[in-house]
């Protein structure tokens, strides 16, 4: 019986996983792994968040599942690329150590303890035991702390950003599974950063590799799976590893394969859910694919709000958005009402402030960013010194050139077409034009993410954790997710100081100073809130569980649950 489940959750902030977090919402430091994975367990089928079950059956061993991809991934190299679809499928064969449960609390899932000093400085993490690669040969210390060193050694990803902080001369391997991290300034969200975001790297592949950029990885996996075939642009299969055992009474993964198909776009893919040649969407889901999937009771679809947002960067490359005044003038042209109403249909909230309205810590102080107002917009600009002097719409500056700036978005996001539509008409009443340039994901990370070769860009992060102390990595100086180049030293003072902070009710007073900075400057522009929308089909498989994050049903911790009827 298909159910509708809206968990429409007010999620509380995200703390450390020790006490350095402050405040009383600390996440559990000892939840070990595989906890939470689990209503098949008890002999039924998964549970949602709001203690409904899927359906009633015994979970059984066996099977393979095919699941839908709303575009290609970019490669199993995840630790270099930052490819939504990559890291879904990924992080089945090589999980992050933290996870979240359904609350939208951090907790460590194949880690037995994170602990930290009293300043934050030193930090010694245990790893789960019986925590093995495909082939049996277990993971070690030695393993972590090569990944931290390695990865900000070489600069790839999300490493500086997490582990920039760490001295691995002073840094060591306590025993097979024990690392002590000692940081150059405390951090209170150290581990629930890293843990969460980077991945362990097998250091007898990874240390004979001269240039991650362009390492084609050999797909080895601790998590339930590991990739046994990768065919780029079309599918990936991944088989069940055998040395997996912490879930399920010691079973691991139920299912003994599972089957990543690629479609060109959304339409596709949920076409091929209709048609039965998948079971399960990995993407969210626009309003019209939810209206035709809702009547049939086949379906289970989930929802939950978003811990990342919409947004519009403004590159830093270009001389006319170095300029303060264009920048907020984009900044109110932005209909958040409309993006919200029509484009999504309502399915979103509108992000006024800086910060999430999910972290209602952060957003009591209610600083907010430019209001919707195009005359008030044209004229800033009129002020400003760029004027429509020859009447065609377009504004110039004082030397001529005219503000028109290439948007580029991946042509795969959700209900893309209308939030372009509304963004290119607010800023056309100002005189500013907008030429929309859809590409797929491939060459997105190349023009923006990686090149940094762009104007503006449209996205949406898919979480966005830890905003008390994790902002640097958005928005630090030459930090790889600042991919407009927004380089102030002001801002970045501020950021680092949050993270050794660990007061938490001061971190909230920073915070809140952060953002005040930010309206006045807005390095980009933030818009909505997606909730995210789900499909999988339950007439062959149970299971189906979903927890806040860029997974849904495929977070590792849930699917693990998922079985054959």
């Amino acid at each position: 019986m298909k159910k509708l489940l809206s968990i429409m959750l007010v999620l509380a902030m995200v703390l450390s996983l020790t006490a350095c977090g402050g405040g009383s919402d600390t996440a559990d430091t000892t939840a070990a792994a595989g906890e939470t994975a689990a209503a098949g367990e008890t002999g039924t089928a998964g549970t949602s968040e709001n203690g409904e079950t899927a359906a009633a059956g015994t979970p059984t061993a066996g099977g393979s599942i095919n699941v839908g991809l709303n575009s290609a991934p970019i490669s199993e190299n995840i630790w270099y690329q930052n490819d939504l679809n990559s890291s879904v499928i990924m992080n089945l064969v090589c999980p992050n150590t933290v996870t979240m449960d359904a609350d939208g609390n951090k907790y460590n899932y194949l880690v037995e303890s994170a602990e930290a000093n009293e300043d934050c400085t030193e930090w010694t993490i245990t790893l789960v035991e019986g925590l093995c690669w495909n082939d049996g040969t277990p993971v070690t210390a030695d393993d972590l702390l090569f990944t931290a060193r390695y990865g900000t050694e070489h600069h790839i990803g999300f490493f500086d950003s997490y582990y920039g902080l760490v001295d691995f001369e002073t840094s060591e391997v306590v025993d097979d599974r024990t690392v002590v991290f000692r940081l150059t300034s405390g951090n209170v969200n150290f581990w629930n950063g890293a843990g969460y975001w980077i991945p362990i790297m097998r250091q007898s592949e990874w240390e004979t590799v001269e240039d991650p950029s362009t390492y084609d990885y050999s797909g080895a996996g601790y998590g339930p799976y590991y990739v046994s075939e990768w065919v780029d642009g079309e599918y990936v299969v991944l088989e069940r590893n055998p040395y997996f055992t912490l879930a399920n009474d010691g079973q691991g993964a139920y299912l003994d394969e599972v089957v990543f198909r690629v479609y060109t776009d959304e339409n596709a893919m949920v076409l091929a859910l209709q048609n039965g040649e998948i079971d399960v969407c990995a993407n969210f889901l626009s309003t019209s694919s939810l209206t035709q999937l809702e009547s049939n009771p086949e379906y289970l679809i989930s929802t939950v709000p978003s811990l990342g947002y919409a947004f519009i960067s403004y590159s830093q490359t270009n001389e006319l958005l170095q300029d303060v005044n264009v920048r907020l003038a984009i900044s109110m042209c932005v209909d958040r009402d409309a993006l919200v109403n029509v484009a999504y249909a309502g399915a979103a909230t509108a992000m006024n402030t800086p910060i999430s309205p999910v972290y209602s810590d952060f957003v009591a102080s209610d600083i907010q960013q430019p209001a919707f107002d195009t005359a008030a917009a044209a004229a800033l600009l009129e002020e400003n010194g760029y004027t429509d002097s020859d009447g065609d719409g377009i504004r110039e500056s004082a030397d001529g050139t005219p503000l028109s700036f290439t948007l580029t978005y991946r042509s795969t996001l959700p209900n893309v077409d209308g939030v372009m539509s509304i963004l290119q008409s607010g800023t056309k009443e100002a005189g500013i034009e907008l030429v929309l340039q859809p590409v797929d994901a491939a060459t997105f990370s190349a023009n923006v993410t990686q090149g940094h070769t762009y104007d503006i860009s449209y996205s949406s992060w898919g979480t966005i954790d830890d905003v008390d102390t994790t902002l640097l990595t958005l928005f630090g100086i030459d930090q790889t997710l600042n991919f407009m180049e927004f380089n102030d030293q002001t801002q970045e003072d501020m950021l680092r100081a949050m993270q050794s902070e660990t007061d938490y009710d001061t971190r909230v007073e920073m915070l809140n100073e952060w953002q005040q900075w930010f309206v006045e400057n807005m390095p980009a522009c933030h818009l909505l809130v997606p909730n995210n929308s789900y499909a999988a089909n339950t007439t062959n498989y149970d299971g189906w569980s979903i927890v806040p994050g860029n997974c849904a049903y495929l977070n590792c911790a849930q699917f693990v649950s998922v079985y054959a009827k």
